[in-house]
Formats: C-alpha cells, structure tokens, sequence
C-alpha cells in the first residue's frame, strides 16, 4: 500500500509552500498599505478638523475683545508700550501687569495672552484630533481717530489669532512634493511664532497645530440720541420703491432740503432691529448706512450698503406722561433714545402750565416764550384736531424759543388743515393716542428735524401720507408708524414697528446725531477678513509678503 507522502511528488508539495508563504505576503502588503493609507486619512481628518477649529478660536478671540469693548471689563488683559501691533506673540510678562481701565489710546495697543484662553485641557496621546484651542488678541486703534465717525466715537481693529493642538504628525505625508504644495498655497500650520523659530522641527511634543489669523474693523453704535433714521422694536417693512439716506439740514440753506446734500454714511446710520419677531422684510429697498438687528433673519436686505450684523444690543426706552414722577420737563426737549430723566413733574413746574380743552383746534395761535431749560408748558386735554380749512399757528417770539405741548388724547392733521410752526419754535408734542400727518400739513419752517419731535406715549399708531415732506422726529416705542404715499420723512424714527409703503422714504437729519449724540451701546462690524500673511514668506525680490 502507497502512503501518502508518497502519492505526491516531493516538487509539488514545494510548490503549495511558496504559493502559501506569497499569499500572506501579498495580503500583508495590502494590509500595510490599507492602513498607511488610512493613517493618512485620519491625519488629513484631523488637520482639516484643526484648521476650522483654529478658526473658531480666532473667532472666540474678537468675540472676548468686542465683550471687553461693550462692558469695559478689560480683566486678564495687558497694555502695551507701543501702538505697532505684533506679528507673533509676545511675551505677557513683557507687558504692564495690571488691567487697564479703559481702551486702547493711539499710542498703545491692549492684548490678551493665550496663556489665559485655553478653551480645554490638553491631551496629547489622543487620536480624537485637537483636545486645545487657545487664541491671543489685540485691540487698537489703527491710527483713526474720532474725527472720522459722524458721531465722534473712537473705531477700534482687532486682530485675533487662534491655535489649535494637535497631538500626532501635522503632516499628511513627509513628501517633498506634500510639503511643496502645502508651501505654494500658503498652508503653513503656525505663521505667529517668531521669525527664528518658525520652522516645522521647532514644534515640542504635543504642540503642533495650525493658526489662523482675523482682523475686524468696529464701528461704533451709538444708542443714545437720535442715533439713526429708523430704530424698530421688533420689525419694519418695506416696499422696495422708497430709500433711507441722510443730509445734514446744518450744512445747507434754506428750505434745508435733503436733495441739496445727500450724504453717504455707509458704516452709521441706517437700521436697527431690537428683536425682529415680526417677519422684517426690506425688499431690496435702498438704504444708505447699515443694518444691525436681532432675532429672526431680516430678508431681502441687498440695498444695504453698509454692514448688516446681529446681534443689536440696544433697547427702547419707555416713554411715559410727564404726571408720572421721572418724566423729565427740564430734559423734556431731549427725551430721546436711551436718555435720562431728571425727577421733576410736569404739574409743579413754575409757571404752571397753560390748558386748554380738547377741539379743531382749541386755539388758533400760540406764541412761544421759553427756553430750552424752562420751556412754555401747554396741556390739551381731549383730542388736538385741524380739520380742512383751519390753521394753528406757533410763533416764537425771538429766535431759538421752546415749548412743550401734551395732547392727552389723538393728534390730527387732515386735508387741508395745517399747522404752521415758524423758524423760530423748538415744539415737543406728547401725545397720548394716535398720531396723524401728512407731508404738507404740518409746516416746520425751521427746516431742522429737531425743532418738531413726537413722543408717542402707549401701544398706538403713527401715520404719515401724503406726497409733501414732514420734518421732525418720532419717539414712540409702542406705536406701529406707517409712511406711506411719495412723499418723504426727514428727520429719524423710534417705534415698535414701521411700515414704509409706495415710494415713501426716510432722510435722516444728521444735525440730529450731532446735537443728541450719546453714550456707545455696541459695536458692529465694519470689515471682517482672514489674515493669511506671513512674515518668512517673500516675493521674488526679496520683499516680506505681509497683508
């Protein structure tokens, strides 16, 4: 009987051998190149994933300097010698150790130390990708100065960097041509450290990672005084047909109309939302300035020129009657935005107040005596109304007089009916129901918007129709106003909602900005770009590429 070593000749069991030992082999490579390439995978993952989270951290790093320029909390931050801003990070101990109280002046920056952002704990055997981001910011000036802002507030640059660590290889591969190619598009991981260390082999275990680099320009938001042509409390619509400019009735002849000086305030001005829960829609309709709001999406805002930003940090103040104790008749003829009141009552004032019952209208003529610290006081109780074919006539007599006239019921003006107020006349209305105007039934022949202003007390409505210019303001954080028809309104609004309709438009009086401006509530961005310079970089001639 054969065995079975023997039914097989010795070549052929050689042969299955090889072919065995060669099977493993080939799928020992393909096993080694799977995961090589998967390594690769990874890396490439967790450098893309470093890349935005570097850029989140940037961004953390112009969100703490906007804080600290809002709240004036300028904790953990140093102050240094000089304006020139770094172009990689300097040493914290280098720098004053206290806080500073205030801003940047024009001959120091402010900067905070990435030693007091790190954002998570370090991990550096960790395959997850980056476990730290760490960010180091500066505040200055950049040389502008407060004679470039209409309401001479100081603007501010940030510059912030952003890291984040990463605990493995920051290289995909260690191919020249990788690197060469990472090279040409500008991908260096870290272009912050000093010009001697910027290298790829100075990194310490654990410590590599990219940065990235923001620069923002900050435009100041003024929040008290008539700080722009329309401020809603929670929306405003627009027709498309109209526009939202500005002019300054202090630079132009009489009659001061708009056309005369139209003025281009791309980065102030404009309109700002406090919450928009009513749908805001813009529809393209140009507006000369800006756009800051919270809350929902405005849509259609591509007339914007200027910035469009959320959130807006401001808030309404309540309007209230001057018998309730904290409405101001010394400030009463600059009850505005975000003003404050002092403690007298509109009843004990000295002269008492001059009343009249409610009519159309309950008299035909004034004549104005006061000053803007004691102003004439005039109480109509019942509705004010000039019907078609009456007049009410305000006279000043001598230049620059005030007075304050509170309308416990409506205030109408219809058809034919005007009120005619000199040059001379500074009127506040207070008026405690619905307010009604057309373009050219009140006369303000001053031609300043802030010779006629509107306080609004309650949830009412504003009107104004017609195809004339109205110039004033309008301070009624309750009420929905409604611009409609083809004329136009000059001066700034204040309202819960405002409706433009047809081809009316807003012109905002910059006088008024000038004579009310007030304290900044915020800032809004006026520029925002990626900084992708880099100091070991040059150009063919030799020349730093900085930008």
């Amino acid at each position: 009987m054969k065995t079975l070593s023997s039914s097989y000749p010795h070549n052929e069991q050689a042969s299955v051998l090889i072919t065995t030992i060669m099977t493993m082999t080939i799928l020992a490579m393909i096993c080694a190149t799977s995961l090589y390439i998967t390594s690769q995978n990874i890396t490439g993952g967790m450098q893309a994933a470093s890349w935005q989270q570097s850029l989140t951290a940037a961004e953390s790093g112009v969100d703490r300097a906007i804080r600290a320029l809002n709240t004036g909390d300028w904790g953990n931050w140093k102050r240094a010698g000089t304006a020139t801003l770094p172009v990689a990070e300097p040493t914290a101990t280098a720098m004053a150790t206290a806080s500073p109280i205030a801003g940047p002046d024009s001959t120091h920056y402010l900067y905070f130390p990435s030693a007091s952002s790190t954002l998570a704990a370090a991990a550096s055997n960790s395959p997850e990708g980056s476990n730290t981001t760490a960010y180091w910011v500066t505040v200055d000036t950049a040389g502008m100065t407060t004679l470039q802002d209409p309401n001479g507030k100081q603007w501010y640059r940030i510059r912030s960097t952003g890291k984040a660590y990463l605990p493995g290889s920051i290289r995909s591969s260690m191919s020249r041509l990788d690197n060469d190619l990472r090279n040409t598009i500008g991908l260096k991981f870290d272009r912050k450290l000093s010009a001697a260390t910027n290298t790829l082999q100075a990194y310490t275990a654990g410590q590599e990672g990219p940065t990235r680099s923001i620069e923002v320009i900050m435009s100041p938001i003024v929040t008290g005084g008539w700080a722009r042509p329309i401020t809603a409390g929670t929306g405003v619509q627009m027709s498309g047909g109209g526009s939202v400019g500005s002019f300054n009735s202090n630079n132009v002849p009489a009659p001061y109309q708009w056309t005369a000086a139209y003025e281009d305030h791309p980065g102030n001005g404009g309109i700002a939302i406090v919450n928009n829960t009513t749908n805001s829609d813009l529809r393209g309709t140009s507006v000369n300035g800006s756009l800051q709001y919270s809350g929902s999406t405005v849509k259609n805002t591509s007339g914007v020129s200027g910035t469009v930003s959320t959130p807006f940090n401001g808030s309404l103040t309540a309007t209230v009657n001057p018998t309730i104790s904290g409405f101001a008749a010394t400030d009463i003829m600059t009850q505005q935005y975000g003003s404050a009141p002092s403690l007298t009552d509109f009843n004990s004032v000295t002269p008492n107040y001059t009343a009249y019952a409610g009519g159309s209208p309950p008299v035909a003529a004034i004549t104005v005596n006061g000053n803007k610290n004691n102003p004439d006081y005039i109480k109509i109780t019942g509705d004010f109304t000039v019907p078609g074919g009456k007049t009410f006539t305000i006279t000043g007599a001598g230049s620059n007089r005030y007075a304050v006239i509170w309308v416990t019921g409506k205030f109408t003006t219809s058809g034919s009916g005007q009120v005619l107020q000199d040059a001379n006349s500074n009127i506040t209305w207070i008026v405690d129901n619905d307010i009604t105007v057309s373009g050219d039934t009140y006369n303000n022949a001053s031609g300043h918007a802030a010779a006629v202003q509107f306080i609004g007390v309650g949830a009412h409505k504003f009107t104004d129709s017609g195809s004339a210019t109205f110039t004033g303001t309008l301070n009624a954080p309750g009420y929905d106003a409604t611009i409609s028809g083809s004329g136009d309104f000059t001066g700034a609004i204040i309202a819960n909602t405002v409706t433009i309709s047809g081809s009316a438009s807003v012109h905002y009086d910059d006088a008024l900005g000038v004579q009310n401006a007030s304290s900044v509530g915020n800032y809004a961005f006026a520029s925002w770009f990626e900084d992708n310079s880099d100091f070991t970089r040059k150009d063919i001639g030799g020349n730093k590429l900085l930008y």
